[in-house]
């Protein structure tokens, strides 16, 4: 045996020492964990990390190693903070808006057992799932009248997210109003824009001001904090319920089908479902959108929906959310390729009927 064979099996008998004191080291993170989540406690503690690496160099007898150490014993740390951050996690849900919003009823459906943490947007519920605050986001994504949620298709571009189920929901608006008033005291609605436009022609006949609001569940907080009877929201009958407010009236969406698409997001790749969905873009050039579906139609893949969205930074350029029935395995992902300049793929996953 030479001097590198004799190394390299010194190296793995090492190797192996160092993955039992690795399982050892994350059996005690775990009641580290443990004790976090009871007391409160945040992952990151900035002072307890700089006394760990300055205590952990000491224990190097050689110099040179020292700066090498000290970085390799960062990379466990954070190495560390990423799993206690997936352990916190388990199990806990992000939504949008506060209680009574559509998200919220749509998380407890999906969810009803679960944790749940709201956020004021879309983005922070995506955030907080690519950092491990919540293993899952819900989010409303298109509505039978009001269409897309732009914001929405922009993220699932920009985060390292997968949509593990789609589920369609039953949406009833109404009015919501401070105990009292009556529908000819209403001059000013408040509610999301979507909202807003499943209800324009209830609106228009009411003759009022509206005013957009981050989601409808926050509206009828606000409406209910006002107590002013020219004041209103568009919402839930739970809002109405949870704020302390009057329905005065309901089923005021255009379409009385009105159903919202709600996404549930995640870190992990789904591989089970009906549907499967992609964000890809094309040169920008004639005939190459056309030349996309034809490949498409080559994997016999029955194409469901295509939308476009504009790439900030890039005026006059598109990206393109398609959803497909069936499954994109890796043959077919190569033949889209082939026709796009590129493609993200969002997961196949199953989707789940609207419930009254």
């Amino acid at each position: 045996m030479n001097l590198l064979e004799e190394a390299r099996v010194e190296i793995d008998r090492i190797d192996r020492e160092m993955a039992a004191l690795y399982e050892q080291r994350m059996n005690a993170v775990i009641n580290v964990v443990k004790y976090k989540k009871e007391n409160g406690l945040p992952i990151l503690d900035n002072s307890r990390e700089a006394l760990i690496l300055e205590k952990n160099v000491k224990y190097i007898q050689n110099e040179e190693y020292k700066p090498f150490y000290k970085e390799f014993m960062t990379s466990v740390i954070s190495n560390s903070k990423n799993y206690q951050a997936t352990v916190l996690s388990t199990d806990v849900v992000a939504y949008a808006g506060v209680e009574g919003a559509f998200a919220h009823i749509a998380s407890e459906r999906i969810f009803p057992n679960n944790a749940k943490i709201n956020f004021s947007s879309f983005e922070e519920v995506f955030e907080a799932v690519v950092n491990k605050k919540a293993q899952y986001g819900v989010i409303p994504f298109e509505n039978t009248n009001s269409g897309l949620v732009g914001e929405v298709l922009d993220a699932l571009l920009k985060y390292p997210v997968y949509i593990q189920k789609v589920v369609d929901q039953s949406i009833e608006q109404c009015l919501l109003g401070v105990p009292g008033s009556t529908l000819k005291d209403i001059e000013w609605v408040y509610s999301k824009d979507q909202a807003l436009a499943q209800a324009k022609n209830f609106l228009k006949n009411l003759k009022v001001q509206t005013i957009s609001y981050p989601n409808t569940a926050m509206a009828a907080q606000f409406v209910a904090s006002q107590n002013d009877k020219t004041k209103a929201a568009i919402g839930a009958k739970e809002a109405a319920k949870l704020y302390g407010l009057e329905i005065l009236a309901d089923k005021i969406e255009a379409n009385t089908t009105n159903t919202t698409r709600f996404l549930v997001i995640g870190l992990e790749e789904p591989k089970a479902g009906n549907h499967t969905s992609v964000i890809v873009t094309v040169k920008h050039c004639v005939g190459s959108l056309e030349k996309l579906i034809n490949a498409i139609s080559a994997c016999g893949l029955n194409m469901a929906s295509i939308q476009s969205r504009p790439i900030k930074g890039k005026p006059f350029e598109y990206f393109f959310f398609i959803e497909v029935e069936g499954v994109i395995d890796p043959t077919y992902e190569r033949i889209l390729k082939n026709a796009c300049e590129s493609i993200k793929v969002l997961g196949t996953y199953p989707l789940i009927g609207k419930k009254e």
